[in-house]
């Protein structure tokens, strides 16, 4: 026997691949069952001392023409294409039984879940079984899964008629003598959004104390729709905020008729009104006014039902950033900026032209913001890159026949900069005042620091001091231009601490509840202050507060403390804005549109309160 020589790896012979192939095909060009292979001459093993010949030279050591090889490649091509609905798969009645599965219109669907699956295959169908039920349904008797197989299917039924409304009440008839095909094209949303609507009356059952905010908003249809969402705390600290209902407000909009929708929601729910702890509101007269607004009626409404409870009151302290914008008083400022930006954006061939420009003056910039007044934060994001590119709009719209005298001024470029960088400090924090479950206490404290930086940019200004208005330092000539925008800044100091008188009433019951340890007891109300000096003597929760901090730490408030407790449930319960609400209005305007405006309200309630 003979071995190879060093360096030559030895291999098995490989099989030629031809041996595959029909010896005997019909060619269509051809002679019915003429052959179109040449006879094979016989084969040889490979060579070991040339191994990279390997398989492809094998095969064609015996070579065929073109014609042959396309031939006998497109019979193998039709030989390993699958054509599932060629495979006469029917689907068996014993897997009702077994996966909870029925076949709809040739698609099997799940029972359960009413997913559907591509093919009548059992594999397919048993690992959807065990893979999402088998857990819970394995555990029944035969009995109990007959029982349980027909209640899915009446269920399914119902689940299919009811679907109609979603479409038109009239078609709700003939969809019950419609193809399967037919009822589950109309699939609601109520289901998901009933399971959703019973775990909300589980939470709300569990509050141990409640608020709600209250908005509104005008729709696609000119109706105007009243959100009310509700924020809840239960006896463990756990904090859910949820959609409690849209209600469209098709009468007259006074604060008698928003304060009976109010309460028919609440009643919907069977919601305590004992457990109202406050409300937040925008400030507008129908929400605030004092001696007919939605706000006083709800305070008398807890009154009667809850003798000695008062209900608080918060005014939304999102919008103030942008009613304090109003305060600046650059309308001269805003009415350049706004028209040079829209004329260059709004236009295509300006826009391209413009965009050259900066590539070719190789700005930092591609192009310009769009401004709308809508968006209120864009306004910073505008004007900061208008402030960043005023030599190249300066340039373009001379080049364009519309000069802009105001960008050859210096007090206005002055002005500009001073707005750039007051806008950008009011972006900062209303992002920081934005989100969901945010508490209320930190909400205050934003609030707060702001005001403290509005007095310490005064006496900055005073002194012309730029060193927190980079972009009016940059463009600063003279040792008195910061004196000139010192009443910005008072106005705006003025607005906020006006904004904020609702929470000057609460700040003792909020100090107490942020900071339980450091609090003084002369300020703490007579009813909590023994509980309040055994938990600042406890060194065990001190030290479990200083490493959790707040709202988590009251997850560990001992049971001995039950007024304590009470009370700081009721705070960490509280709205801080109706950021929630804008943000389902948000979510409203890009769902409710023309195409799918005329839904039935009910309906948009459960697909409002899935996307929330």
């Amino acid at each position: 026997m003979e071995f190879p020589g060093p360096g030559i790896r030895s291999e098995p012979p490989l099989r030629p691949t031809l041996q595959l192939w029909p010896r005997r095909i019909v060619n269509p060009l051809s002679g019915a069952g003429e052959s179109n292979l040449r006879p094979r001459a016989p084969k040889t093993p490979p060579d070991p001392v040339a191994p990279e010949r390997g398989l492809l030279a094998d095969v064609f050591s015996n070579p065929l023409d073109k014609r042959e090889l396309f031939l006998v490649s497109l019979s193998l091509s039709k030989v390993g294409k699958r054509k599932i609905d060629q495979e006469g798969r029917v689907f068996q009645e014993k897997w009702e039984r077994a996966y909870f599965f029925v076949e709809v219109q040739n698609i099997p669907t799940c029972l359960i879940c009413k997913q559907s699956m591509s093919v009548s295959k059992e594999y397919n169908l048993r690992r959807h079984y065990q893979t999402n039920h088998s857990k819970h349904y394995d555990q029944y008797t035969e009995r109990m899964r007959d029982e349980k197989l027909r209640e899915l299917k009446k269920g399914l039924r119902k689940y299919l008629l009811g679907s109609s409304d979603l479409v038109s009440p009239e078609r709700k008839q003939g969809l019950a003598n419609a193809s399967p095909r037919e009822k589950a094209a109309v699939q609601p949303v109520e289901d998901v959004a009933g399971n959703l609507w019973e775990k909300l009356r589980e939470k709300i059952r569990s509050f141990v104390a409640y608020s709600i905010a209250i908005d509104e908003i005008t729709d696609i249809n000119n109706t105007t729709q009243l959100a009310i969402f509700i924020r809840g705390v239960d006896e463990n600290f756990d904090v859910s905020e949820e959609l409690l209902d849209t209600v469209p407000m098709t009468g007259t909009k006074s604060a008698n008729e928003i304060f009976l929708r109010v309460e028919k929601s609440l009643k919907k729910f069977n919601i305590d009104w004992a457990k109202l702890v406050s409300v937040a509101s925008t400030g507008t007269p129908a929400m605030v006014d004092a001696n007919d607004g939605l706000v006083t009626k709800l305070k008398s409404k807890v009154a009667t039902v809850c003798k000695g409870s008062d209900l608080k009151s918060v005014c939304c302290i999102i919008h103030p950033e942008s009613l304090c914008a109003q305060k600046l008083k650059m309308d001269h400022i805003m009415s350049v900026v706004v028209n040079a930006v829209n004329w260059i954006c709004s236009r295509g061939l300006n826009h391209r032209e413009f965009t050259t420009l900066l590539y070719e003056l190789d700005s930092q910039y591609g192009s310009l913001l769009y401004y709308t007044e809508i968006k209120w934060l864009s306004r910073g994001l505008v004007l900061k890159r208008f402030f960043e590119s005023l030599e190249e709009i300066d340039s373009f719209m001379s080049s364009r026949g519309k000069p802009l005298p105001q960008l050859s001024s210096a007090d206005w470029i002055k002005d500009l900069a001073f707005l750039v960088d007051m806008t950008m400090h009011l972006n900062t924090l209303n992002l920081s005042l934005q989100g969901h479950s945010q508490i209320v206490t930190q909400m205050y404290d934003l609030i707060r620091a702001f005001l403290a930086k509005l007095c310490l940019w005064e006496t900055h200004l005073a002194r012309n001091n730029l060193a927190h208005f980079p972009t009016l330092k940059s463009v600063s000539r003279n040792e008195s231009d910061g004196l000139n925008y010192i009443p910005n800044i008072v106005a705006l100091k003025a607005e906020f601490q006006k904004r904020l008188s609702d929470f000057k009433l609460y700040e003792r019951e909020l100090t107490l509840f942020s900071s339980p340890f450091s609090v003084k007891i002369e300020s703490v109300q007579e009813a909590l202050q023994m509980e309040v000096i055994d938990l600042q003597c406890n060194t065990v929760l001190k030290t479990k507060y200083d490493k959790v901090g707040i709202p988590e730490f009251y997850k560990y408030l001992w049971s001995s403390y039950p007024k304590y407790r009470t009370h700081c449930a009721k705070i960490l319960s509280m709205f801080g804005s109706t950021y929630v609400c804008e943000q389902l209005f948000s979510i409203m305007k890009l769902s409710k549109t023309e195409y799918c405006s005329q839904l039935k309200d009910s309906r948009w309630d459960s697909v409002l309160h899935i996307a929330t």
